[in-house]
């Protein structure tokens, strides 16, 4: 998208003879000046040929806006047009300027390859988003060893996951679930922590952070507890967060949320399964939301699912406070 009130131009007038030939003349000047000002780098096209183009730019450029994320088209960094997509550094403000030299630098004229501006806006990612620093900062931020935890065995990695979610974010994605249209959303702020062990070992720990866009922020912190660009390689590394954004915004099915609340056959590179009692793996809760198939807010995990079916064990032992009954009131179970 051309942004020719960012050129100056001198008065014209003055220096043609017959109006008409001005008109000619300055229709053809601001061609030139828009072309000028895309190599000045006010606004740079970014080349790529994916489905998800959109979704990726609006993650990434949604990001550096605020620390809160909010829509990069309207706060100026993205414009999207007849599926042709520009960024733009005016509109970043100030921020982050070592990386829009860097993206300014890297552009073949007016355009850079989408490989190219990938690879400048992870590196950029941790810093951008403000992720903490280290496991330490993490806890310090979002106490997460107090939180309910699900045990899982699956695909991303053969290591065994200790996953930590919020009660109080679970609470409030089923309290809206009918007020949403039957959609999981959960609260911006929530925070998914996962921790990997491997041979009695704590290997890594990865997070994911809801963020006001709609979209999350992920996170890998390596066996050192230190921010990581990727995974380990258990049974591959996945780089972040690039590769965690390919998996949670695409539609595939993945075990062992796919079988449930049946049990998973082992795969590959090991057992995929949900370690959890018997009574937890509620049919009706299952079908009711449909959590590992309609893929709620991008979430991989069945955490609601497990929520709402512990929440109806209780209610069967006579164990149930009165405010989950009312929980499970209104959503019909």
């Amino acid at each position: 998208m051309p942004l020719q009130t960012e050129c100056a131009h001198s008065d014209p007038w003055s220096l043609f003879r017959s109006r008409r030939h001005a008109y000619a003349l300055l229709a053809l000047a601001a061609l030139t000046a828009t072309v000028a000002c895309k190599r000045d780098g006010r606004a740079i096209e970014v080349v790529m040929d994916r489905p998800e183009a959109e979704r990726l730019l609006r993650f990434y450029f949604g990001g550096l806006t605020s620390d809160a994320a909010e829509d990069p088209v309207a706060a100026g960094l993205l414009s999207v047009e007849s599926g042709r997509f520009h960024v733009h550094a005016e509109g970043q403000n100030g921020r982050h300027a070592p990386l829009w030299a860097r993206i300014m630098a890297k552009a073949r004229g007016a355009e850079i390859a989408w490989d190219s501006l990938a690879t400048l806006l992870d590196g950029a990612y941790y810093h951008a988003r403000g992720i903490p620093s280290s496991v330490e900062a993490l806890r310090a931020r979002w106490p997460y060893l107090t939180w309910l935890r699900f045990d899982v065995h699956g695909p991303m990695t053969s290591a065994r996951r200790h996953v930590f979610v919020p009660e109080q974010a679970l609470r409030s994605a089923l309290g809206a679930y009918h007020e949403r249209g039957r959609r999981l959303t959960y609260p911006v702020g929530t925070a998914i922590v996962a921790e990997h062990h491997a041979g009695g070992v704590h290997a890594e720990t990865t997070a994911m952070i809801r963020r006001a866009d709609g979209f999350w922020d992920f996170a890998t912190y390596g066996a050192d507890g230190e921010l990581a660009e990727e995974t380990l390689a258990l049974p591959k590394a996945l780089s972040t967060p690039r590769q965690c954004l390919g998996c949670h915004l695409g539609a595939k099915a993945f075990e062992p949320e796919r079988s449930f609340p049946g049990q998973a056959r082992a795969g590959p590179d090991g057992p995929r399964a949900y370690f959890v009692d018997e009574a937890l793996r509620d049919e009706e809760v299952t079908r009711y939301f449909e959590e590992h198939r309609r893929r709620s807010d991008t979430v991989l995990g069945v955490y609601a699912t497990l929520y709402a079916a512990q929440l109806r064990a209780r209610r069967r032992a006579g164990t149930l406070a009165p405010e989950d009954s009312a929980l499970l009131g209104d959503l019909g179970l």
